[in-house]
């Protein structure tokens, strides 16, 4: 638990810090922004240092941008939907959307707690309190990025996807077979996928991606489109034309030195 409490804590100040700093510099000129690239003039290129795109270049951000939603902007009509290596748009129209392909909590690991319980063990800044069957998680500290506040009762939290499964299964895990469908729901190796959020956010988000959606604290506007195209890139899901140019936006928005900053 130590260890993936951890994992989560350096994710999460990672895109904290993401959000309130413009630009990391390099030994060669020009900083990194939030997707870990740069645009080197000497070069005429865009390329990754750090990241899932990491060694790679590209002629444009937007072109990074597409490889991480799997989809080639110069070729897609605006209004055409965009699909993962390997799915064609009538392999991921194939399997209807239910909640039920990707199954509810289980415990994995079988030590009695299911992966709701890993994730406020892991995500409570402070030790939790255990029932006395040591199985479910009645108190602890936890900090919603969605909204700013802090809470002590599990009860008034929910376990979100990052990724909203509905939204996972238009974006390519329709294609997907029903072992790593489960495996996405339950994931607790990349600290992006499952987060302890306010249940009202989590509910008000509902299925929509950042072209619909943004949490109500705008500090983590940043934070919350990095986390995201960071967690399509991990899993290999698509980005549609509106939701990428909608990432877009918000990232320029974070590369500005007066984002998010104290005035």
């Amino acid at each position: 638990c130590a260890v993936k409490k951890d994992m989560k804590k350096i994710f999460f100040v990672c895109l904290v810090i993401f959000a309130f700093t413009p630009t990391y510099s390099l030994g060669h000129g020009g900083g990194l922004d939030l997707l870990g690239c740069h645009h080197d003039r000497r070069r005429d290129d865009y390329h990754c240092h750090q990241g899932q795109l990491a060694g790679q270049s590209f002629g444009s951000r937007e072109e990074a941008l597409a490889a991480l939603g799997g989809s080639s902007p110069s070729t897609r009509p605006s209004n055409e939907p965009t699909h993962p290596p390997g799915v064609t748009p009538s392999d991921s129209q194939a399997v209807p959307y239910s909640r039920d392909l990707y199954g509810g909590w289980r415990d994995a690991d079988g030590d009695c707690q299911d992966t709701r319980q890993e994730v406020l063990i892991a995500e409570s800044v402070t030790p939790v309190q255990l029932n006395s069957t040591g199985c479910r998680v009645d108190s602890g500290e936890w900090h919603d990025p969605f909204t700013g506040q802090t809470f002590t009762n599990p009860r008034d939290l929910d376990i979100d996807h990052f990724v909203p499964l509905a939204e996972v299964h238009r974006s390519g895990g329709s294609s997907w077979n029903p072992q790593r469908r489960r495996d996405y729901a339950n994931d607790l190796s990349y600290p992006g996928t499952l987060i302890a959020v306010s249940a009202s956010a989590n509910r008000s988000k509902g299925d929509r991606d950042p072209a619909d959606w943004l949490p109500p604290n705008e500090v983590f506007h940043c934070g919350n489109v990095t986390a995201w195209v960071l967690a399509k890139g991990y899993w290999g899901l698509a980005m549609d034309e509106r939701e990428r140019q909608a990432v877009y936006s918000v990232l320029g928005e974070c590369e500005s030195p007066s984002r998010g900053l104290p005035h």
